[in-house]
């Protein structure tokens, strides 16, 4: 029988006890030491949950050889520092979104990542939605895509709202909404139109967006970003997909789908925020068979490039490339 690989965290927050308290309900992998800024911290998720170290220094971990993996849950200005320290300690990685807030840094945990051979998986739980699985075995193929994610308005002198700590609302969540319209599109984005502004965050951040993408293969991909205002109808979360005579229509924070083939009664089905647990065991299963990790570090610098590409539209006023971009970091 396989021993329970071991993993360390960084960053004792709320996505910290989320991630700790799935892989207690997992076989294959346990949290044994934790580390965070505040050491107090640190020490309360240890006395709560168990293991063998409670430090404020990241390096603890990564020279301890008895850990198999990290978790980097932390502010996301440190994502990709802690990826390549971690990378290069010889460590996997399941890193929260966004992987990091330039795609310069994204391609510097990309390489780290290959001349050290560790995986890397990048955490996009949405993927793994019950709804969004189905919504993508009934329509394979889109014509049409367009995903919303508006949000009630962030606390402006929290550290998510920050450009350089969190990078603002439509960066931070956006890379999700960028990244489920990819995974829907099964297809990469050639380009970006995007029209928005810093309406009202007095840090500056660009607040509110919408944009459209095209695909390489042919998809259209509509993008609407923000946090004026949390719709009550649609709920913060909404999505649709279009085929020739099919839509489907997901809401209710996208665990409500609605199939509609023309000329035929809608069909509902309801679902769940799942996706903790299911990019846990996914993690696992690649440390423990070998295998590349479902979500790895190219689609974390994919969604970071979207949104960023969308920004520099805004900016531009004209149409901005993702696929030239894209290919020239992969060279």
């Amino acid at each position: 029988m396989k021993r329970s690989l071991r993993a360390g965290l960084i960053g004792c927050g709320s996505l910290g006890r989320v991630h700790t308290e799935v892989l207690q309900e997992l076989d294959g992998m346990d949290m044994v030491a934790f580390c965070d800024v505040d050491l107090e911290r640190a020490r309360a998720f240890q006395a709560q949950y168990g293991g063998q170290r409670a430090t404020d220094d990241p390096d603890d971990l990564f020279r301890d050889e008895t850990l198999d993996a990290v978790y980097i849950c932390t502010w996301h200005d440190t994502h990709a520092e802690l990826c390549i320290r971690a990378a290069e300690a010889g460590k996997h990685i399941m890193v929260e979104k966004p992987l990091a807030l330039t795609v310069d840094e994204c391609r510097a945990v990309g390489e780290a990542v290959a001349r050290s051979g560790v995986k890397l998986m990048t955490a996009f739980k949405m993927r793994y939605f019950d709804m969004v699985r189905k919504a993508k075995a009934l329509i394979p193929h889109p014509l049409l895509v367009t995903m919303q994610m508006m949000d009630n308005p962030w606390d402006p002198s929290g550290w998510a709202s920050d450009p350089h700590k969190g990078g603002g609302n439509v960066l931070s969540q956006g890379c999700h909404s960028c990244d489920i319209l990819r995974f829907v599109a099964d297809s990469d984005p050639v380009e970006v139109y995007a029209v928005g502004d810093n309406y009202y965050t007095p840090t500056g951040v660009i607040d509110n967006l919408t944009a459209t993408f095209r695909f390489a293969n042919g998809t259209a991909g509509s993008w609407v970003q923000g946090d004026a205002n949390c719709p009550p109808l649609t709920s913060k979360f909404f999505m649709r997909i279009f085929a020739q005579g099919e839509s489907i229509t997901l809401s209710d924070r996208l665990c409500t789908l609605t199939y509609h083939k023309y000329g035929q009664e809608p069909q509902v089905f309801r679902g769940a925020e799942t996706g903790f647990v299911e990019e846990n065991r996914a993690f696992i299963e690649s440390l423990r068979d070998d295998t590349p990790p479902p979500i790895d570090h190219v689609d974390g610098l994919m969604a970071t490039l979207m949104v960023l590409q969308a920004f520099n539209s805004i900016r531009s006023g004209q149409p901005e490339p993702i696929a030239a971009i894209a290919q020239a970091y992969a060279t």
